[in-house]
């Protein structure tokens, strides 16, 4: 069965690689700095039992040897391979048969490799892992650690069991030596569960893994590093269970350029880009993303530290005015609500700080609580006894002086009894310190050493329980017709065996059985045919060449706006006919589609982009030209709830225009949003039987919203535009 499609492996499956009784070590040697060597060395403090494989010794270090594996007396629970990849396979075999539980794999030249010959040896240990229930971490796997049991299961040097300090941080990373970087916080004591470096992941993989540590009771966060995966679904399902399980997942995800492109053939597929689509289903999911690795464990921290959110608000404090000028700039730019004190609060802090201090939010104390730690506590006091806000933001500016330890000693004393959690904003070069390690240890205040990473942080926190809430609200009512796919998949089948797109008039009419509001047009096949639609309609009208095989008719000049009279319409037709035919000889050409001149209003894109593994990304926001230039969209996996449209459509940076700008009428977004939701539910009915679909633009205007121009793409077309075999 492909990984994206079996399901997750689950804790107890996982026990024997992650949490083993019995460990044996083949390929062990006494070499110093050999892989063998390192494993005995990092498994000094694990309480179970270890054995070394290698006929060449009785005994390495103490710890036992065996000739074999199946010369040890009791299988082992996991086996760690020290060997060279050309006998990975075969050792692995062996342990499938002896009954062992699980794998590591350290050899690399398989599937990372270029040719087929690595490849294929995965592939067969793959084959092993499905047909065996053996479990599998590798090949080219940096190790697995799981700090609770000493299993440290690896080949790093310099990593002394006796360093290693036990927390609620669970790590995952695809990348081995970015994992061991972001594991170094534990010089600054932060602790860690567990550590699994993923490596070639011809089994288990990062979901898996993540998956075991929510159900993990030492595991609180889980932080991970991720380049690619193969299935988005088994990520979405983990999501899912994170929620569920109350545990955070902050996720670095690397691969964001995307470049699969072989062709451009719509707006949509010129935008939306795995990136989108991962990004998309991280929001669904309510994990965390990050921009990079820096400062995850400080985020981390956070989320071990905080209870769930009492408020959406932001108290700040600090005793520089500078510090309080940029906390409002960081908060406004991260989406964070910094509110005004309840009315009681002012008061309180007039009779305690200087005249010459602001008693506002953010409070500035001013430099006098240099030299008056009580005033300093009195105010942090009153500030966590606010109900307008859920945390606490204390930006520090000093760091290496007495009273910054006394300070940083106050403020834990203070967040011990705080219904809110302190958060700190080390606003200093003194990165670590006294001050800075009384806070990072502190099990109630979380340390940031960025003003920008703690907003961040602050707001993905408030939106994570927003996103937990959410999932807990009645799912929302299906918008079209339950049996709308059955009436467009034929159009679609046929349209896929042909090696077409739908043409415009084709997709409009798909959507149209969704409830989706269109033009009102009509097909003619000659000039007299157009002049009648066109009287029938009423003037103005616009002519279009009707053709699946060119996708772009405005570029190519086969678009004709705002016709008036019937001789202008007949003058049209016989003008886009001809151009058609001598720029697109090969294409098929139906006629033109005579269609109503809609009134202006504020263009809009809908997008949809087949993702393989994660569904269908929906894309909309500004349309028209601008939607490659400005990329004012926001992204979300089909189907997606008219509230939450109306809510991504409210957040955009056009939003402005959307409302009505400056004399401007603005748009109806209920009608808005409910044509797009329309819109989220068929490319959902129709999963990868669509590649891309293009609706734009949606003219919006005060009084409703008409889809003008519109695009379906099968996916089996789509390929053929990959392989060259037709064109756009």
């Amino acid at each position: 069965m492909p990984m994206s499609e079996r399901p997750l492996h689950t804790h107890e499956q996982l026990r024997c690689l992650v949490q083993p009784d019995s460990i044996a070590i083949v390929g062990a040697s006494p070499r110093a700095g050999s892989f063998g060597k390192r494993t005995l060395e990092n498994l000094a403090g694990y309480g179970g039992q270890v054995c070394a494989v290698n006929p060449k010794y009785q005994e390495i270090d103490g710890v036992p040897c065996y000739p074999s594996l199946d010369s040890i007396s009791q299988v082992p629970d996991c086996v760690v391979l020290c060997v060279a990849s050309d006998v990975v396979v075969s050792m692995v075999e062996s342990c499938a048969e002896l009954g062992v539980g699980g794998v590591i794999i350290y050899a690399s030249g398989f599937a990372e490799m270029p040719g087929k010959e690595g490849a294929l040896a995965q592939a067969r240990l793959a084959e092993i892992s499905q047909n065996t229930g053996i479990r599998i971490a590798g090949p080219n796997c940096a190790g697995l650690l799981n700090f609770s049991t000493g299993a440290l299961m690896h080949f790093i040097g310099g990593l002394a069991p006796d360093d290693m300090v036990r927390g609620p941080i669970g790590l995952v990373s695809q990348s081995g030596g970015i994992g061991y970087g972001i594991l170094q916080a534990m010089d600054r004591g932060i602790g860690f569960s567990h550590f699994f470096a993923v490596g070639n992941s011809c089994d288990v993989d990062a979901c898996d893994l993540m998956n075991y540590m929510l159900d993990d009771p030492q595991t609180s966060v889980i932080v991970t590093f991720l380049e690619g995966l193969e299935s988005g679904q088994r990520l979405r399902e983990l999501g899912q269970r994170a929620l569920e399980k109350g545990k955070p997942i902050i996720i670095c995800k690397t691969g964001q350029s995307d470049k699969s492109h072989a062709a451009i053939r719509s707006h949509t597929g010129a935008v939306v880009g795995s990136i989108e689509a991962y990004r998309a289903l991280f929001e669904e999911n309510g994990m965390i993303e990050v921009e990079s690795v820096e400062g995850m464990t400080e985020i981390a921290q956070f989320f071990c530290k905080a209870p769930e959110p009492r408020a959406g608000g932001l108290g700040v404090m600090t005793t520089s005015g500078g510090l309080a000028v940029m906390a409002v700039d960081e908060a406004e730019s991260a989406g964070v609500d910094i509110p005004p004190f309840s009315k009681q609060t002012p008061n309180d802090l007039r009779a305690i700080v200087p005249s010459f201090g602001t008693v506002a939010n953010p409070l500035d104390i001013t430099a006098a609580a240099q030299r008056d730690p009580d005033m300093f506590r009195d105010c942090v006091v009153t500030l966590c006894n606010e109900t307008v806000f859920s945390v606490l933001l204390i930006a520090v500016p000093y760091a290496q002086t007495i009273v910054a330890e006394q300070r940083a000693q106050l403020i834990c004393e203070a967040a011990r009894n705080s219904p809110i959690p302190i958060v700190v904003a080390w606003m200093n070069e003194a990165l670590d310190c006294p001050a800075s390690r009384i806070y990072e240890n502190d099990e109630n205040v979380a340390l940031f050493r960025s003003m920008t990473r703690a907003m961040e942080a602050i707001r993905a926190w408030q939106w994570r329980t927003a996103v937990r809430i959410s999932r807990l609200e009645p799912s929302a009512k299906r918008l079209s017709h339950p049996k709308a796919f059955d009436a467009v998949h034929p159009v679609l089948v046929d349209a896929a065996k042909n090696n077409r797109a739908l043409s415009e008039r084709e997709s409009k009419l798909v959507l149209k059985e969704y409830g989706v509001r269109t033009t009102r047009e009509q097909l003619a096949k000659n000039r007299s045919q157009a002049i009648k639609i066109a009287e029938a309609i009423g003037f103005p009208v616009v002519l279009k060449v009707e053709s699946a095989d060119i996708l772009h008719k405005s570029d190519a000049g086969l678009v004709v706006l705002d016709l008036r009279t019937a001789k202008a319409v007949g003058d049209a037709f016989d003008s886009i006919m001809a151009r058609a035919s001598e720029g697109f000889a090969e294409a098929r050409v139906e006629g033109a589609v005579v269609q109503e001149m809609v009134p202006q209003g504020t263009e809009i894109i809908v997008g949809a982009k087949y993702e393989p593994g994660l569904g269908q990304v929906l894309m909309f926001g500004l349309g028209g030209v601008y939607v490659e230039l400005l990329k004012d969209v926001a992204f979300a996996l089909a189907p997606v709830a008219t509230s939450r449209v109306l809510t991504k459509l409210k957040e955009l940076k056009s939003a402005a225009l959307l409302r009505g700008y400056r004399g401007t009428p603005g748009v109806d977004l209920d009608v808005l949003a409910d044509q797009i939701a329309r819109i989220s539910e068929f490319v959902a009915d129709a999963e990868d039987l669509v590649s891309e679909l293009d609706v734009n633009p949606i003219l919006a205007r005060i009084d409703g919203a008409t889809a003008v121009d519109a695009v379906v793409i099968p996916n089996q077309f789509a390929r053929k535009l990959d392989q060259g075999e037709v064109h756009a």
